[in-house]
């Protein structure tokens, strides 16, 4: 029995064994070969000709399809599998149970098998007749073992059947749908090759650039104590002190462990020789780079405000379906956060929310712009495990206040732990300042 209850688990492995077998021509060894999904989607892969070829667009929108289509059939899976696992797990408690406790249930197993199962199912009435042989047990064993086999047999054949009776709907909404929703996606894509800018920003999150050039350093001052000279002269010892001068300290002190030693010298209580002049540590400059993910999440804030409707929109439409189409590529966790007077988001790491853009996006562009709310929830994001470290890109005209320092200091630390927030600014009226105390990196259209 294929486990169809965890869905977003499943709809995972699904856009991984599509990936699979566009590249290698064969499902993952993974893949269970009973898996009327997985076996269903080869067959949709192998009579779709456009996926033959260099046209990555055709393959991605089957794949959505796909993976849509799987989406709602998995819903109504988890259903059929709840229902039969309560009735497995009666068979196996029935099949544990101590002849007393079979008695007790015996009736409630008669009327669940009389109510679901024919006689060419499950027997009752011959193991009924069999109960008056001295081995009991074993007709129980083979009662349970026909009960178990009927449960599973029906749960595939229900899942098959519903599987049978809604492909036919969905190839028919592929043939009808498919030709308008290739030309649209060529559309957004050509936004790509018309502004130089969103280019560069798709290669800058997806971290095709080298890093070496783009990354900022964490500058780290420390101070080194001087190396210890030649012990001072007679005249110069007056008396003994406590101090960080390591010319001076006297020798016992160098004799303790390496971590009292250093916590006395920090917190300037070595026992020295007392002198005239004062010597300072050295003070030491360290560059170290900021910890970064080769290729780490990425999270999409996009303005939904009245000012970014008509062409901004198509803009920020366009830059999203190339970051999804990265995060998809590169197996890498994707967000989008929209935001005018009030922030909505959705996770696209999930395969059954990519086929929710659309949707999300339709009923927006109106409104003013909330940045705090927006960078609240993007924060949030980041504070949770699967979105550490990652690129945040807002896409906004930028006509909205800086962010509260409370804000900016959570901003702050997200950078230290290897976050960058780029900016494209669709428009002229955005305010500029934005860019050098929030962005680490603006591009403007």
């Amino acid at each position: 029995m294929i486990d169809y209850t965890d869905v977003d688990a499943k709809l995972e492995e699904y856009s991984e064994a599509f990936d699979f077998y566009m590249e290698c021509g064969k499902m993952p060894p993974s893949m269970q070969p009973d898996d009327c999904l997985a076996v269903y989607m080869q067959d949709v892969i192998d009579n779709n000709p456009q996926t033959v070829g260099s046209d990555e667009s055709w393959v991605e929108l089957l794949k959505e399809y796909i993976i849509s289509f799987f989406a709602a059939l998995l819903e109504q899976f988890r259903a059929l599998q709840i229902e039969a696992m309560k009735e497995l797990a009666m068979i196996a408690g029935f099949k544990e149970a101590p002849i007393e406790k079979k008695r007790m249930m015996w009736q409630d197993v008669c009327n669940t098998i009389e109510a679901r199962y024919t006689k060419y199912d499950v027997n009752l009435p011959g193991y009924t007749a069999q109960f008056n042989t001295d081995d009991k047990d074993a007709v129980f064993s083979a009662l349970t073992s026909d009960w178990e086999n009927a449960c599973k047999s029906k749960l595939d054949r229900k899942e098959r059947e519903m599987l049978n009776r809604t492909k036919m709907r969905f190839e028919q909404q592929c043939r009808d749908a498919g030709t308008k929703d290739y030309e649209d996606k060529k559309k957004v894509e050509n936004y790509v090759h018309r502004y130089p800018q969103l280019k560069e920003i798709v290669d800058m999150i997806g971290r095709d650039k080298d890093s070496s050039k783009e990354e900022k350093d964490t500058v780290v001052y420390r101070f080194m104590p001087t190396t210890v000279a030649k012990n001072s002269s007679v005249e110069e010892i007056d008396r003994v002190e406590s101090g960080d001068n390591l010319e001076r300290v006297l020798p016992v002190e160098l004799s303790m462990p390496e971590d009292i030693f250093f916590k006395r010298y920090a917190t300037k209580e070595l026992q020295q020789f007392s002198s005239p002049g004062k010597d300072k540590p050295k003070k030491i400059e360290e560059h170290r780079k900021d910890p970064r993910l080769t290729k780490g999440p990425i999270i999409v804030s996009i303005d939904t405000s009245g000012s970014m409707s008509g062409k901004p929109q198509k803009i920020a439409f366009s830059l999203l379906k190339q970051s999804l189409r990265i995060a998809k590529k590169q197996k890498r966790p994707c967000y989008l956060i929209c935001f005018s007077v009030r922030s909505k988001s959705i996770d696209l790491a999930k395969p059954r929310n990519w086929n929710k853009i659309n949707n999300f996006l339709e009923h927006s562009f109106s409104g003013g712009t909330n940045g705090e709310q927006m960078l609240a929830e993007a924060i949030r994001v980041l504070q949770k495990g699967t979105y550490e470290m990652a690129d945040v890109l807002i896409v906004s005209d930028f006509e909205f206040s800086l962010p509260q320092s409370s804000t900016m200091e959570k901003i702050n630390k997200e950078k230290t732990l290897g976050t960058r927030f780029y900016g494209l600014r669709i428009g002229h009226h955005g305010a500029k300042v934005y860019e050098t105390k929030v962005l680490d990196k603006m591009w403007t259209i």
